[in-house]
């Protein structure tokens, strides 16, 4: 391996522009172990933070609170979770598939969001503390960019300006992306994976300067060598398919 690169600062490179970072912005990056905070100052980062808790608490969240499985109480969060109990009426209900020989269970949509909110008002309350904490609050003009997967629960948005008081928007890995076949491709859950290959295509001379002279010198005649041929019938060249590979890649990662 040559180098490394934070989390945040690929996550970064993919949902800031250099605008945001000059005038002040904190990154919050809600993965599914950590919590990642990177706070920018006049272009430069100034202060970075790991929470140890994302999505997956929440995931265990739901299973022991609706009593159902683990894999379940993820599809739940997925497809109906919000971050929001207000937001749902006592009457929004989604049926589960029981147990062998079980009747389905029905799970209340206002249940799932108070488990969630719940959970994420504590994340946030961590993460209002680590801005508070790195002396740069009132210099962040640009306020919260939330990405990561946790960002795609609904309202979201507004429980963040909530629980810190500042301006926040959701963070897409398109701030340097031309274009991509469906809006699929440019989930917040993609913008460490299109921050690091960014990272990848405009950095490639640093990934010869750190390996030894051995290394530099397969790397050259690999370069000289004839390139693999891709699929037939699919083109991976372009941005589209530089999108297409990384989602199968974290799709490959959760399987």
């Amino acid at each position: 391996m040559a180098q490394l690169t934070l989390e945040p600062l690929a996550s970064a490179e993919a949902v800031l522009s250099e605008e945001e970072k000059e005038a002040g912005i904190a990154l919050v990056d809600i993965g599914g172990g950590t919590t990642d905070i990177a706070i920018f100052q006049d272009g430069i980062i100034r202060h970075t933070a790991v929470i140890p808790f994302g999505g997956n608490v929440i995931t265990d969240d739901i299973r022991q609170g609706c009593t159902i499985l683990k894999p379940q109480a993820e599809l739940l969060k997925v497809k109906y979770g919000s971050a929001l109990g207000t937001e749902n009426k006592e009457n929004e209900v989604v049926c589960i598939p029981g147990l062998k020989g079980r009747d389905p269970k029905e799970i209340s949509l206002k249940t799932l969001a108070l488990i969630i909110q719940a959970r994420m008002e504590e994340i946030l309350e961590h993460v209002h503390y680590e801005i508070r904490n790195s002396n740069f609050e009132k210099q962040l003009i640009g306020g919260i960019v939330l990405t990561g997967g946790g960002a795609q629960l609904r309202h979201m948005k507004q429980l963040v300006e909530f629980v810190t008081g500042m301006d926040c928007r959701i963070g897409y890995p398109n701030e340097h992306v031309s274009k991509a076949p469906n809006e699929e491709m440019l989930v917040p859950s993609l913008s460490t994976g299109v921050g690091l290959g960014m990272y990848g295509q405009e950095k490639p001379a640093a990934v010869i300067r750190e390996a030894t002279p051995q290394e530099a010198a397969q790397l050259e005649k690999g370069k000289k060598g004839k390139p693999s041929s891709p699929d037939k019938g699919t083109d991976r060249r372009g941005p589209a398919a530089f999108l297409q590979r990384i989602k199968e890649f974290f799709e490959a990662e959760e399987e």
